[in-house]
Parts: structure tokens; sequence; C-alpha cells
């Protein structure tokens, strides 16, 4: 058995690329199919999930492909969206060293923006049957210097109706080429294809005594149709794991679910072909990378998808087909980890399910529901569970993220808004100001006796005039008199809103004047 990657002579570039990815070692697929590749053989590899097949064909294609060439010299076919980003990011971070140019082309994507990442030219182009026939026929394509061809989850795109079109691709091929099909299962529609356009293949199969991956524990629950909710957030408080993908069989479905989980407070998302691509990647993204840990999910995302650390897989509905059961749990148990995989049966599933169990050849296990009395004697670690998986613990732990210029917009938005308030407060202050200051002056102007102001006269006000003059009347003789700089008020001065002045002083004052002027009338 090889031991390390350095042994299947891979080059120098490529082994420091694997090794700062983090593997040390290569799995048994890799090894025996590797040094077939490198030799520039055709090959079938029947392997069950999550054994490395990506690095299988990535690592040997980029070792035997010539950065510098015409392109694309290579064409890698895949059964789904998610699985053809995630081969395109792996061959990127394979090729980290190198200077090969990779790219991803599937439905629901900017034909454009394809077309001009082909242009500039690409060593390795992986793709959606649908979307690389319609750049052959677009002409956006150039299938003449195609020398590898890879078939991957060849099973799944024959089960998603692709077969006729990868055979369309197939025929645009140069017939000088290295053939390389990987599958979990060979139906007799795959054997054909082997048959027709593969030259003498080698077939490279990892024994396993069963169809599953041995690293998950499989067991069901029996559950009625009208409490399968209740049960699966009973049994997500029962096992509280860390990350959890649930299974449905259909898009309503899995858009039920989610809801359902929502309404319980859960962070949790839906994903389906409904779904527009962006959103659908985006989600995949997030979920990969620990932004929320509970995906409800249509078989869309079950084939190919690697989530690392994945420790529960809950198949909501039992699957119809019998190897989609193989492909959703071997979402969990990967890279030696151990993982949980359990299913919610109701009487109708049961005899699907006694088919599942004779296909793989394991026997999967009925499950007591545990008692109430169990969540209670956890009821600490329950109650943890569900504020870890919360969505206001994701929000806030998404706000304690925000971005540092976006902090301090809020905070100068906060200290504008007091500055504003300030402002206005002291605009009004100032305002009232000139209203009373108003008010005085317009008492001034208004006065229509000789009375002298009895209210206080503002210090920073000046006097009208040096002399202000009193019109008054006695008996209907008018009188005029001169007084000193003042702001007169009369005593029925009642607009600027006060209180009528003390009479007293003003009324004595006049009489004098009025008692000196008689008397020295009649001395003349």
């Amino acid at each position: 058995m090889i031991s390390s990657f350095s042994e299947l002579g891979i080059s120098p570039p490529l082994l420091k690329a694997i090794e700062e990815m983090g593997y040390t070692a290569p799995t048994e697929i890799q090894s025996k199919a590797i040094p077939h590749i490198l030799k520039q053989q055709d090959i079938i590899v029947r392997s069950k999930t999550g054994s490395g097949k990506t690095a299988v064909f990535g690592v040997s294609i980029l070792q035997l492909t010539d950065p510098d060439a015409p392109g694309p010299q290579c064409l890698i076919l895949t059964p789904t969206r998610e699985l053809a980003v995630q081969v395109d990011n792996d061959l990127k971070l394979l090729s980290k060293h190198l200077r090969h140019r990779t790219t991803a082309v599937y439905g629901k994507h900017s034909m454009a923006l394809e077309i001009q990442a082909i242009n500039q030219g690409l060593s390795i182009i992986t793709g959606t049957p649908g979307r690389v026939y319609d750049h052959i026929l677009n002409g956006s394509l150039d299938t003449r210097n195609i020398r590898f061809l890879v078939l991957d989850e060849a099973d799944r795109m024959l089960d998603m109706g692709f077969i006729d079109q990868v055979e369309k691709i197939i025929w645009t091929l140069p017939r000088d080429r290295v053939t390389l099909l990987f599958s979990a299962t060979i139906p007799p529609e795959i054997g054909n294809i082997c048959v027709k356009y593969m030259k003498d293949p080698l077939t490279i199969e990892i024994e396993s005594p069963t169809k599953t991956v041995d690293t998950v524990s499989q067991c069901y629950y029996r559950a009625e149709e009208k409490k399968k909710l209740e049960c699966l957030n009973r049994l997500l408080l029962y096992m509280r794991p860390e990350s959890c993908m649930v299974f449905c069989n259909t898009r309503l479905a899995a858009d039920r679910v989610a809801r359902y989980l929502k309404r319980k407070g859960y962070a949790a998302q839906a994903l389906h072909g409904d779904i527009p691509q962006g959103r659908r990647l985006a989600t995949m993204q997030q979920f990969k990378e620990g932004g929320f840990q509970l995906l409800v999910a249509t078989d869309v995302a079950a084939r190919g998808i690697h989530v690392e650390g994945l420790t529960l897989v809950v198949n909501y509905d039992v699957p119809n087909d019998r190897d989609s059961y193989i492909h959703r749990i071997g979402r969990t148990g990967r890279a030696g980890q151990m993982g949980q995989a359990v299913s919610l049966v109701t009487r109708d599933d049961i005899m699907t399910l006694y088919e599942i169990e004779e296909h793989i050849g394991v026997l999967i296990e009925e499950a007591e529901w545990p008692d109430e009395s169990e969540l209670v004697i956890h009821s600490e670690e329950v109650e943890q569970w569900i504020k870890s998986h919360a969505i206001q613990a994701r929000t806030a732990e998404a706000a304690g993220r925000l971005p540092a210029k976006r902090q301090r917009s809020r905070k100068t938005g906060r200290e504008s808004s007091r500055s504003k308030s300030s402002r206005e407060k002291a605009g009004k202050a100032k305002g009232q100001g000139k209203a009373s200051k108003g008010e005085h002056t317009g008492a001034a102007a208004a006065s229509s006796t000789g009375n002298k102001a009895a209210g206080r006269q503002p210090s920073d006000r000046k006097p009208a005039g040096r002399i202000n003059i009193v019109n008054s009347k006695n008996n209907g003789k008018p009188v005029f008199v001169a007084a000193k700089p003042s702001i007169i008020s009369t005593g029925d001065n009642t607009g600027a809103g006060r209180s009528s002045p003390k009479k007293p002083v003003g009324k004595s004052f006049l009489e004098r004047l009025f008692t000196r002027f008689i008397k020295r009338s009649l001395k003349d």
C-alpha cells in the first residue's frame, strides 16, 4: 500500500499544493488509479462516495496538461451546478503553484462571462452537460484540442436525464483522447457508454462489504405522517448535532420543513432546484463556512457536495431511489470521521426501507424514541444547543463581525443626529429670543401714552433715540414732553402677552409736569 503522494510520481508543485490542502497520505482509490491515469489509460472507477475521486483525476490531469498549449485540453462533465463549482474550486487549489487556468460553466449563469473566461485561454473546463452543449452549439467552446474527458457521477447524470446530451458532446470530441468515468454504481446504460466510447478501459473497484460508508451509524425512528415535523424537532433536541443536513423528496417539503425550523427559532435554510442559482451557491458556501447549522435540501445537493465535519444526516423523507439513500448518508462520516444517519419512517415507508436494506446489504436498526426525562436531565445542554443554533445568536454573531468602516459610519450617524438635535434646540431658543426682542420693540412702537416703562430694559439694547416724543391729550389740547431715551410702554399694552406695568411712578411723574406747566401758564 502506497503511503505518500510522492510515491505516485506526482510533480513537486502539485505535492506542495496537496500538502497545503492538508492531505498527508493518498486514499486507496487514489493509490490505485493515479498511476494508471498518468500512463494515459482509460479507466472506470467504481467507488463509494467520499473516497477522494476528485483528486484522482484532478492531480493526474493537471500534471499531464500543458498550460501553454491551445485549449481547453480537458473537459469534465458533472450532473449538478454545485458539483461543477466544487470541482473547479478544488482544481484551482491543486493548481496553486502552476500556471493552469480553469473555469466552470453551468445553467442560469452568465453566458457572456463564461465566453469571456473561455476566450482568455483555459486548460480545463468543468460544466453540466446542458451548458457545455450550449457552448458547443454556439461555437464558443472549441473541442478540437481536448485530450481528456472526465465523466463524474455518471450514474447520477443518467438519473437526471442527461445521458443523451453526454453522448452528443462525446461525438464532438477527438477520438484520440483519454476517457475517465467515475460512478458509485454502473447501470446498464452507463455500461453501454463505456463499451461505445472507451478504449480497453481498466476497471478499478474498491471492494466494500457494504454499499454505504462504514463510518456512518444508521438507524430509523417510527413517525406518523402528521407529526413528522414535531418528531424532527424532538430528534434534533435529543441528538444536538453541530451541523445537520435534512433531506426531503420534494421542493415543497423542503420549504415546509425549513419554515417550520425557522418558526422554532433555528437558523435554517432550504436548498433545492427552484431557488436561483446564485442564492443556492451562496447558501451552500455559507453552510460550509458555519454560517448556519441546519440545511434542508432535496437530492440536488446530495451528490458530490462535500461539507467538512457534517455530523448528522436526517432523511425526513425516505428516498424513493435506493441509490439516493447511499448518496445522502455519504455526506457524513467522511475522511475517517464518524457520522450518523437517521431516517423518519412512516407506515407507508417501511417496505421501501426494506428494499434499501437489501440493496445496501445492511440491516438498519429501529431506535426507540427517548423519554421526555432524557431532555429534562440534559436540559442545560439542550438550552445551550438551542441558543447556539438560534437565529438571534447567528444575527448577533454576524453583527459582531460588522466591518469597522460600517461601525464608524453608524457611530458618525449617531453623533450627527445628536449634533443636529443640539442645533435645533439652540435655533429654537434663539428664535424665542428674537421673538421676545420683537415684542419689546413692537410695544415701544405701539406706545401712545407718556408712561415711563416699568419693565426691565435689556442690558445689550441701545436706546432707539436721544429723545422720545410722547403725545398725550389733556382736555383736547396736545402736550409735548421731552424725556430721557427709554422704551416707553403704555398701560394698555397687551400685545406682548405680559401683565400691565405698575402705574403710580409714571402717573405721578406726568402729574407733576402737568401741574408745573399749568402754574406757569397762569402766571403768564
